[in-house]
């Protein structure tokens, strides 16, 4: 049998099946026991005639009045479509020129530190120089 931590693990998983079990079991008897839902449905008697025309005006108005609200909305998605996407452009556009920007300031920052380091160099050289001509 696998041990976890010295203890035999079998029993334990058993015992919660079990468990599970006896739950499921509960829940079964419980539904069982409420009362069924009871629903009359009175047919309806069938329509003799056909619409009328004022029924035929109204449905077809509130079909147009449907399909406007509906072509309504997805106009406003696609407006709000379109903002984000200049958004996200400009926004991108920005990141791109401020990378370009970090980009530039690091190579002037480089070029400056190896000038610097030249001018050094060349001092102290020049120091040393001095400092021969001093002694000899």
């Amino acid at each position: 049998m696998p041990e976890m931590n010295g203890q035999q693990q079998f029993p334990q998983a058993i015992a919660e099946l079990e468990e599970l079990e006896e739950l499921a079991a509960r829940d079964a008897q419980r539904i069982a026991a409420r009362e069924p839902v009871i629903r009359v449905e009175e047919p309806m008697p069938p329509s003799v005639q056909p619409f009328d025309q004022k029924t035929h005006d109204l449905l077809l108005k509130s079909i147009d009045q449907v399909t406007t609200d509906w072509v309504g909305q997805l106009e406003h998605t696609r407006q709000n479509s379109k903002t984000v996407e200049q958004l996200m452009l400009e926004r991108a556009a920005k990141v791109r020129f401020d990378i370009t920007a970090l980009y530039l300031l690091g190579a002037a920052v480089q070029a400056e530190a190896r000038r610097g380091d030249e001018v050094n160099a060349k001092i102290a050289q020049e120091l040393d120089q001095l400092i021969e001509q001093r002694a000899g």
